[in-house]
């Protein structure tokens, strides 16, 4: 991690210019927006006071386009020549709504005559004109524009996050017209105009390097310049020209061939420019062998079809019919048109972001996307909120009085499609910006409780396949478990004859040395595959296998689980792959445990009834203690558990980790089977942990605890100690759920391990809290429940906790094998003939001395 911290600033380093020119251009872009967004704000709450132009032109000239004076010419306002565009506007934004101006118009005939114009005020008519409006002028933007910064901040060294930039700031100028008139308009308007007018330059550019380069363009990559330069040169006379008739109108007058030709020539060249857009990537989406990225690119093709298409159409009627964009189309369908176009940079967003088109991981993680997603809900639900209190403060301001029908209904509708949909929309940003982390806590928590509490295979194993088929959509799954001397299907969604691998296949035999999952990939095969015979590839191809998975038991494997391909194409995650590791692990021992109680159950019909119960449950238990004591260097470990009845409730296991040895303890109340039962839920529990990579043994106790109180019933719990000793340091960390205190025996000090929480299984909210201990070689940790310390001998007296430990001291010289026998027999010799009531485990591990 600290190497990619150091290669991440040095790479920023390296990008200081760009650093620089992008904040610059950030900053530029904010105040612009923030201009024009102070006026939309000031227009829908104050529509009293900030005014509008009287009157449209038509564009290179002085003539009023539409209205009562359509087609006449303007000579002069309030006395003075009409000669800048500019200059009336800047009158206009001085004005107040209801001033008048004194216009001289010259009609159709050439007479001139005067006019008391009044100056009307920014009123939006409608909930829809709002709504509209802000999805134009805030929404639409916002999206396009953090979409843009973000990425090229991010990778400012990536041409392809440059010309995303570029794309989404020339968007945002496209949708966006608040009829804000900024400072400095002559500046402010050639700045704007040329990103406007240049729009289909960018999305030319952009649709030949994403997400990677057409081959044409590698080959030939002047070639590309023959449309970009003449589209560049058109989008700055446009922006020239349209600049000069704002600045001074007579200039531009005797131009105005040239900037009707140059508007009708700017909307072919924008046909052009999105057309090879959707030509490259169409393309590349066809010959793309990754259906990861096929399928990124059927996104964006399809997303951006629908967004652009309407406006398209609205384009090429303009230009077969010789007149303006929308002129003569209905307001609602241009309202369609317009807000269509708001879906293209959320597709993009999605695609980049979401689908990881570009490489953002190391920056972006998947929380920063999550919360980026939770805050664009909230900004919807600010926008709902501000439109509805707009609406019902218009209403109230009418003359006639508000209409409460018409307040009610909108405040009513609102309230029931939150309560309807709130949560179902979170619930899918979840699953899309985070879906990962959602699905493995979601999928973990219920099979995990589901697993362990399995005594059948089949139920089990269909169980594991459904949940799996339907939280990442996977359509073959074949599970296949150890029979004698193959591997034989108990499960499979493919039809026909039943698959089987030898145990000592290659196939078998890697996932048994390995232990981890295996991806399949035959476009790419890894250099095992090519070891595997013809047999052995048959059988993969016939299950459509892409991920390989262990099921792992006792001493091999319980068996192989296969899936096949995501049905949306994505390829595994190293997170999707972590969380089946978990569950297959869980799914091993339960199958091992399942597949155990099935023969031990059917050994015990050749026994008397009376000890059948209790015969059975005394070897599955004895079974799911370590059979053997992990062989560690500068450790010794060894523990005991003497049931009083056969079988019963105490818990102790080692766990051997990477770098980490973990150290667990339990009793679970009653005695018996049932005590025994819930032992094994503790166990698998731990145990599915445990694989599942929890670091955090507080966590890790808190999920047991949930886990054991799912598998219960309400008068069962279990006192739990688990700790993990780090071998490099030597330090063991730790969390004791009620249970007594292990002790660390150093010298004459008695040091006793007491933070953690309440006893598990019991409070299904409870809490933990771990700590640490520093171990010194000669230390002795001695673990043990109660039923050692309370031992009564026949005059009902305790032996004690002193009394243990002083018989502890007494051996601690012999090994962790020898002392547990030594403590054993001491406490047998203070007890005496007396029944043993209750279940008496130990555990040591001795820290050598150097």
């Amino acid at each position: 991690m600290a190497q990619l911290i150091d290669m991440a600033e040095a790479k920023t380093r390296r990008a200081w210019p760009q650093y620089f020119v992008l904040s610059l251009f950030l900053g530029i872009t904010l105040i612009q927006e923030a201009g024009s967004i102070g006026f939309l704000a000031r227009a829908l709450l104050h529509p009293t006071e900030v005014a509008a132009e009287p009157f449209q032109l038509l564009g290179g000239t002085n003539q009023i386009a539409k209205g009562k004076f359509a087609g006449q010419t303007i000579l002069a306002i309030n006395g003075k020549p009409f000669r800048s565009v500019n200059e009336f506007l800047a009158l206009v934004q001085a004005s107040k709504p209801g001033n008048t101006v004194r216009v001289t118009l010259s009609d159709l005939s050439g007479a001139a005559h005067e006019e008391m114009v009044p100056i009307p005020g920014h009123v939006y008519n409608s909930t829809s004109d709002v709504l509209v409006a802000v999805a134009l002028n805030i929404v639409i933007p916002a999206v396009a524009l953090s979409l843009g910064f973000g990425v090229a901040f991010i990778r400012p060294r990536d041409s392809n996050a440059w010309l995303l930039l570029f794309l989404m700031r020339s968007f945002s100028d496209v949708v966006a017209q608040t009829g804000y008139f900024p400072p400095f308009p002559a500046l402010n308007q050639a700045w704007d105009f040329f990103w406007a007018n240049s729009w289909s330059t960018w999305m030319l550019l952009f649709g030949i390097a994403f997400p990677r380069r057409l081959p044409l363009d590698r080959t030939r990559p002047w070639l590309k310049y023959a449309l970009v330069i003449p589209m560049l040169f058109i989008a700055l006379a446009q922006d020239a020209l349209t600049v000069t008739w704002l600045e001074n109108v007579l200039t531009a007058l005797r131009f105005r061939r040239l900037l009707v030709a140059g508007y009708f020539t700017g909307m072919v060249m924008n046909m052009v420019g999105v057309s090879f857009f959707f030509y490259s990537l169409s393309w590349k989406m066809r010959r793309e062998t990754s259906l990861d990225s096929r399928r990124r690119l059927r996104i964006l093709v399809t997303g951006a079809y629908v967004a652009l298409l309407p406006a398209g159409f609205a384009t090429l009627r303009s230009l077969a019919l010789g007149t303006s964009l929308f002129a003569g189309i209905p307001a609602p369908v241009v309202v369609y048109i317009l807000l269509s176009l708001g879906m293209f940079p959320a597709v993009l967003a999605y695609v980049i972001v979401v689908e990881r088109a570009m490489d953002l991981s190391i920056v972006i993680r998947q929380g920063v996307k999550y919360g980026l997603a939770r805050t664009g809900l909230w900004v919807v639900r600010i926008v709902i909120g501000v439109t509805l209190a707009i609406f019902v403060r218009q209403e109230f301001s009418r003359k006639e009085g508000a209409n409460p029908y018409k307040i009610m209904g909108p405040i009513l509708g609102l309230v029931l499609v939150r309560r309807r949909y709130a949560n179902s929309v979170s619930d899918w940003v979840d699953r899309q910006f985070f879906r990962e982390a959602y699905n493995a806590e979601k999928v973990l928590a219920d099979l995990a409780g589901e697993v362990s509490r399995a005594v059948e295979t089949g139920p089990l194993i269909e169980t594991v396949a459904s949940r799996i088929a339907d939280t990442l959509h996977v359509a073959d799954i074949v599970v296949l478990l150890r029979e004698g001397a193959a591997l034989g299907t108990v499960y499979s969604t493919r039809p026909g004859e039943p698959m089987s691998l030898a145990r000592n296949s290659r196939i078998v035999r890697r996932l048994r040395e390995t232990g981890a999952a295996q991806v399949i990939d035959f476009d790419n095969p890894g250099e095992w595959l090519h070891t595997l015979d013809a047999e052995e590839l048959q059988t993969l191809d016939y299950m459509r296998t892409q991920l390989l998975l262990a099921l792992p038991g006792k001493e091999d494997l319980a068996g192989v689980m296969s899936l096949g391909a995501k049905r949306s194409g994505e390829s595994w995650s190293s997170t999707d792959i972590k969380l089946l590791e978990a569950i297959a692990g869980q799914m091993g021992l339960a199958v091992e445990n399942s597949r155990l109680l099935a023969s031990l159950a059917a050994e015990a019909g050749h026994r008397e009834r009376q000890n059948r119960e209790l015969e059975i449950a005394r070897e599955v238990q004895e079974r799911l203690f370590p059979q053997k004591f992990p062989p560690l260097p500068g450790l010794d470990c060894a523990g005991y558990c003497r049931p009083a009845r056969g079988v019963g409730g105490d818990y102790y296991d080692f766990i051997q980790l990477d770098g980490r040895l973990g150290i667990a303890i339990g009793d679970v109340s009653g005695k018996g089977i049932g005590a025994a039962l819930l032992m094994a839920s503790l166990q698998a529990s731990l145990r599915g942990q445990t694989m599942a990579g929890v670091r955090d043994l507080s966590a890790l106790m808190l999920h047991v605890n949930r886990l054991v109180y799912d598998a219960s019933t309400s008068n069962r719990y279990a006192t739990f100690f688990y700790g993990e000793y780090e071998y490099s340091s030597g330090v063991l960390t730790f969390v004791n759920g009620g249970h007594n205190a292990p002790v660390i025996l150093r010298g004459p000090e008695v040091l006793r391990l007491e933070a953690g929480g309440p006893v598990v299984g019991l409070l299904p909210g409870a809490a933990y809290v771990q700590d640490s201990i520093q171990l010194k070689p000669g230390d002795i940790f001695i673990g043990y429940t109660d039923g050692i310390s309370e031992a009564p001998n026949q005059q009902e007296e305790e032996w004690e906790e002193e009394r243990f430990l002083a018989a502890a001291r007494q051996c601690a010289g012999l090994e962790a094998q020898q002392m547990i026998q030594s403590v054993f027999r001491a406490a047998d010799a203070f007890t005496g003939s007396a029944e043993q009531f209750d279940d008496m485990t130990l555990v040591i591990v001795k820290i050598a001395v150097h």
